[in-house]
């Protein structure tokens, strides 16, 4: 008895989650299962009813959290959108003085990024909004988000290679990005993934290409 008494002394106190905690990790379990069934399955089968089954939730916990489908998706995509952007910062904030070095880090962070499921779901997200009002309606403000970001990155880029005219960057980052989620879209279906990171690496090269030519025509004025 005393040995039960005395293992039972050491046991480590129950350390209780704040509310805040807990619906962190409700939402973000539901946003995971979103993303999921989005990835593996579609936009169409991404209701609040089997997101609320693969996350092993109450419906009334969903509706809690996400009272519509479209509170869902939209949650979900900002939550996707800021998460990488995360992971790009993270992945690249010790290159911050280092401009040519970032430039060609940043594409590679890039196609890690778009490989991702979380990005596929977003995309599903996206182009479910062109017959969806409601949802295009809600999604604007994150899309307006997305294109700000993009012509953030396309300033910096500028300021650390030393090139005055940002408008040049701003087209390759639009290029650079709507080509990498087409070859992410087409490792979903190719049977032979290595033919998609070689037109993956054939991108690469031009666009250094691209960025050259613009720090030449910089350096000869």
């Amino acid at each position: 008895m005393k040995t039960k008494a005395k293992a039972k002394s050491k046991r480590r106190p129950t350390v209780r989650r704040t509310n805040t905690e807990r619906t962190a990790e409700m939402r973000s379990r539901l946003i995971r299962a979103a993303i999921d069934i989005l990835f593996e399955e579609s936009y169409a089968a991404a209701t609040t009813i089997e997101v609320a089954k693969r996350a092993k939730v109450s419906r009334g916990a969903m509706l809690h959290h996400f009272p519509s489908r479209v509170d869902l998706l939209v949650g979900t995509a900002d939550h996707i959108i800021r998460e990488q952007r995360q992971y790009r910062i993270d992945k690249l904030k010790h290159l911050e003085s280092n401009g040519w070095n970032r430039f060609v880090a940043a594409a590679d962070v890039s196609w890690e990024v778009q490989k991702q499921p979380a990005t596929i779901a977003l995309l599903e997200i996206l182009l479910a909004a062109r017959s969806d009002r409601e949802l295009r309606k809600r999604l604007a403000p994150l899309t307006r988000e997305m294109t700000t970001m993009r012509a953030d990155s396309a300033t910096r880029f500028a300021n650390t290679l030393g090139v005055s005219e940002i408008k040049p960057f701003d087209d390759l980052i639009l290029v650079h990005l709507a080509a990498l989620r087409g070859l992410a879209i087409s490792l979903m279906f190719t049977q032979n993934p290595d033919e998609v990171e070689k037109a993956r690496d054939l991108l690469t090269h031009y666009e250094r290409t691209f960025a050259q030519s613009i720090l030449a025509k910089q350096a000869a004025k």
